[in-house]
């Protein structure tokens, strides 16, 4: 079994890779703004809160590929709690009742059955990936329970959408990031690696350990302190 989760930067294809990057950014950015200014704040929510229930199902099933059997009772908990009391998945009351959610996706599958994670890839709508996660992004697409149940149409419609109000609020978040980045896509690059460390670390069940530079505000370094100036001998 994995010890550790190490992931080092490997990106043989970057002028590819960027070349996709630019078109996320020139498509994906204004088209969530558009969906943003034409969903309410409340209606956003709850339009979170469903997509993320409807994921649980998904999560459970990789929660016990990868043998996380305290991590798949917590996800279906959550998945019964918000399906009933917080009507159908439309308010996540589960985290307020101490079932916080969890990570579960193939990707990290693959990572503990022992597939390596192929170069760095930018994918189109779904951004920073590697081959592995790419690979497991489809598999949870394809396989994923509820939108064989409700339709794929449906599963794919809620999906997007709540992606895309999504993906507005998070580029947001990183807009004071972008403006004052020398390289953004390197940036983003590197808290992709940083953050998906952190999941597969979670996978084998070891701390998190890193911290995206993509949430975490850089530390400041306190202003050195002048020693006392020295009397003169008398």
């Amino acid at each position: 079994m994995r010890r550790d989760a190490s992931l080092p930067i490997n990106d043989p294809n970057e002028q590819t890779n960027r070349a996709v990057f630019s078109t996320n950014q020139a498509v994906l950015h204004p088209l969530s703004q558009a969906v943003k200014a034409a969903t309410p704040g409340p209606i956003h929510d709850r339009l979170h809160d469903l997509n993320a229930n409807l994921q649980e199902p998904r999560i459970f099933a990789n929660d016990i590929l990868q043998g996380r059997l305290n991590a798949a009772v917590t996800t279906l908990g959550r998945f019964i709690t918000n399906s009933s009391i917080g009507i159908g998945g439309l308010f996540d009351v589960a985290t307020l009742g101490g079932l916080p959610r969890q990570s579960g996706d193939f990707g990290q599958t693959l990572f503990v059955w022992g597939v390596s994670e192929g170069p760095y890839m930018v994918l189109p709508y779904w951004g920073p990936s590697t081959t592995r996660d790419a690979l497991g992004t489809i598999v949870d697409t394809v396989g994923d329970p509820i939108g064989w149940t409700l339709g794929q149409r449906f599963g794919w419609g809620v999906t997007v959408g709540t992606g895309l109000l999504d993906a507005s609020v998070r580029l947001s978040e990183l807009k004071e990031a972008e403006d004052v980045s020398i390289d953004f896509y390197a940036f983003l690059r590197s808290a992709y690696y940083q953050q998906r460390r952190a999941d597969l670390r979670e996978a084998l069940g070891l701390p998190p350990e890193v911290e995206s530079p993509a949430t975490t505000p850089p530390a400041t370094t306190p202003p050195a302190r002048t020693p006392p100036a020295r009397r003169p001998p008398r």
